[in-house]
């Protein structure tokens, strides 16, 4: 076997090798947002039901044109959370997301650290259903009572958050109504261009170790190109 072929035989073997240490455990979705996009890793094996529901969700496009309606981060003294999932902006109007039937608090190992999302509910303690909130900071006061079902991954993730979180809030509730009291807003007055949006949520597929091989395999043939054919094409340019 020859040089090159001893080398992308070894390339495939370390990709297949790779594999299971390089893909997530669970589903990842992309939010899209007016601020910033950022991946999210759900914890499929670990909350399935929780899991399950938000990606009834998120497959049916209910996440589309969806309002962050409610951001804690002014007041220090407060949890510290940015939520959504619950009401979407249809021209000009605000509505309430259709929503499936409630879910059971799914109870879990994960906590209400900074970065992971979790269900918002009601008062009532099997009442999730649409509704989500990202923790901005650690709110160990919320361990417990809500399912914690994944965390922001990528570089970007927490930058995302942040940006988000750092959207100045007004209180809506004379134009809006009591849930929009924390309402955040690129700028103040009631528009839809202030409004911070999701534009929406989507699965993202994991490449294969196929895809994964073959991408390497592409980039080899480019690297290790033979010199003298660099060199005639040169050659040729010249001529």
């Amino acid at each position: 076997m020859n040089a090159p072929l001893r080398f992308a035989a070894c390339l495939l073997a370390t990709v297949a090798a790779l594999m299971p240490a390089v893909s997530h455990a669970g589903t990842i979705v992309r939010f899209d947002t007016t601020i910033a996009d950022f991946d999210v890793e759900l914890f499929d094996s670990a909350m399935p039901i929780t899991v399950a529901n938000f990606l009834s969700y998120v497959t049916g496009s209910s996440y589309s044109s969806t309002l962050i309606h409610r951001s804690t981060t002014y007041n220090p003294a407060d949890i510290q959370i940015i939520q959504g999932g619950g009401f979407v902006l249809a021209g000009s109007q605000l509505l309430s997301v259709v929503t499936n039937a409630p879910i059971v608090l799914e109870s879990g190992t994960a906590t209400n650290v900074r970065g992971t999302i979790a269900m918002a509910r009601g008062a009532a303690t099997d009442s999730a259903t649409s509704q989500f909130f990202f923790n901005v900071q650690d709110n160990p006061a919320l361990n417990g009572n809500y399912a914690v079902f994944g965390r922001v991954v990528g570089a970007d993730g927490l930058t995302a958050l942040d940006a988000i979180g750092a959207v100045p809030v007004y209180d809506c509730t004379v134009q809006l109504g009591a849930v929009f009291n924390e309402l955040p807003l690129t700028a103040p007055s009631i528009d839809p261009s202030s409004l911070v949006l999701v534009n929406g949520v989507t699965a993202v597929p994991e490449p294969s170790t196929l895809a994964l091989a073959a991408a390497g395999l592409a980039a080899v043939a480019f690297h290790r190109r033979p010199a003298g054919n660099t060199a005639y094409a040169s050659r040729r340019s010249a001529s």
